[in-house]
């Protein structure tokens, strides 16, 4: 302990010590707070910034929440994709980290999976998601808040198999949505 510390402790305790340096360490306990919060905005832009785009095909879901505002519920082909060997109906797999591969459709633009495991590629295009329950996987991908007055249109599109979502994609495998398009 440094000899300022121990003589306040000595003189009333390390209340007085807080109390005589009260301002600093309250820009210090902001500063901290402040830093924790640009992390986590700079490392969810970074895979927007850095990420590989490719295009998914999105499946009709149907949301309803008046407290959300105008968002689009998405969901794809493989969020429901099995593993080789595993099953994910069985409830012991939730929590799970899984991979799915992804290859380019016949149409040159979008992108599909072909196949799931639980042990990271070591080559090619591929997403990294989690098993959330029996047969449903998350990517961090299933919803977009859109221009208010405009989330029926997008909800139709969907429906109507006219919709398909822009994701950024790192070398780990980490998704995050870019925009949809309305074909």
């Amino acid at each position: 302990m440094s000899t300022e510390m121990e003589e306040a402790t000595s003189h009333g305790g390390i209340w007085t010590w807080i109390q005589r340096r009260e301002r600093v360490l309250l820009v210090l306990a902001v500063a901290f707070q402040l830093g924790v919060l640009g992390a986590m905005i700079a490392l969810s832009g970074w895979t927007l910034m850095t990420g590989d785009t490719v295009l998914f095909r999105v499946i009709p879901v149907d949301p309803r929440d008046m407290f959300r505002g105008d968002y689009v519920i998405l969901r794809y082909e493989f969020s429901n994709i099995s593993p080789n060997g595993h099953d994910l109906y069985d409830s012991t797999q939730s929590g799970r980290e899984i991979y799915v591969t992804l290859v380019a459709d016949s149409d040159g633009r979008h992108w599909g999976a072909t196949s799931a495991t639980f042990e990271r590629p070591a080559s090619g295009r591929f997403m990294k998601g989690k098993v959330v329950g029996p047969g449903n996987i998350e990517f961090g991908i299933e919803s977009f808040f859109v221009q208010e007055g405009k989330g029926k249109e997008y909800e139709e599109a969907r429906t109507a198999h006219r919709l398909s979502a822009v994701v950024a994609l790192t070398d780990q495998g980490a998704a995050s949505l870019k925009e949809l398009v309305l074909e």
